[in-house]
């Protein structure tokens, strides 16, 4: 069964890196060619149920307590990425076309994710004790699926400073690049929902934690570990954001500076342990 977890991850990636490819041609063309388009959605439609495919078969080889490991963590990334782009590709591309452009950006980013996985897969996991538990294994998905998703949403906060500045120096005609990303009033709306997403996932991720680190005497102290602190600090800008939004109607360039900002630190959150002592300590990141 694990060997065919392998070739369905590997599938996935050939699928990833065919989608990336005629994405990029697509963005790079004078005229958009609508078959190749299409061609490049269903490569990364194949890819993420092949994504799919490889982490329930990993799941059901090694159970799921097993499962929260860097391999599955990036794989996860991966699959999340994916399938948040075909998402938006099927809400938005017939009122916004100019959405299918991303594809020429967040593939490449899902062929990465897939390497970085492969670089930590390992047969045999050694997990301590504290770690043989179905929350850990929920923790992590939830973690990698905010990451994931704040991940679209600063990609659309750029997109919508770039063109606002454009405007505001009345450069936009002139800009060929940009007039090819989704529109202002689009890269807001995908910026929030993909907000409103992460901080859904933070929220969950921050409880089964908790629930997991009560279960343990030894990490009674889990309020004073640095990723959770950075974790729930990034889980209050998030949600300052969407408060704003609702209460105050903000919109366009502070909403989206806001938004950076709970980016970097999700950042921040992911190398935490790296950078300090933390009881987060198995397998780095994820």
């Amino acid at each position: 069964m694990e060997k065919l977890a392998i070739i369905a991850f590997w599938l996935a990636a050939v699928a990833s890196i065919t989608a990336s490819l005629m994405y990029i041609k697509n963005f790079f063309a004078k005229v958009e060619k609508k078959d190749h388009v299409e061609l490049a959605t269903l490569a990364a439609a194949a890819a993420f149920m092949l994504l799919i495919t490889s982490i329930l078969i990993r799941v059901g080889t090694v159970g799921f307590e097993r499962s929260a490991s860097p391999f599955m963590g990036r794989a996860i990334f991966a699959m999340f990425i994916t399938g948040v782009y075909l998402m938006i590709e099927m809400v938005y591309a017939r009122r916004a076309p100019r959405v299918r452009v991303l594809g020429a950006f967040v593939m490449p980013v899902v062929v990465i994710f897939e390497f970085l996985a492969w670089h930590v897969y390992r047969l045999n996991l050694t997990l301590t004790d504290q770690l043989k538990s179905a929350w850990v294994g929920m923790h992590v998905t939830f973690a990698v699926s905010a990451y994931a998703a704040m991940t679209v949403a600063v990609g659309m906060a750029v997109v919508y400073l770039l063109q606002e500045r454009q405007l505001k120096n009345k450069k936009a005609a002139a800009s060929a690049f940009l007039k090819r990303f989704p529109s202002l009033e689009a890269s807001d709306s995908l910026c929030n929902r993909s907000i409103v997403l992460s901080f859904s996932f933070l929220t969950l991720v921050i409880g089964t934690g908790i629930i997991r680190a009560e279960m343990l005497p030894e990490w009674s102290q889990w309020y004073q570990d640095v990723k959770i602190l950075a974790a729930v600090a990034t889980w209050l800008v998030f949600g300052f954001y969407l408060g704003v939004r609702t209460l105050f109607d903000w919109r366009g360039r502070r909403a989206n500076v806001v938004a950076i900002i709970g980016f970097f630190a999700g950042i921040f959150t992911y190398f935490a342990n790296y950078l300090l002592p933390s009881i987060h300590s198995y397998g780095k990141g994820f």
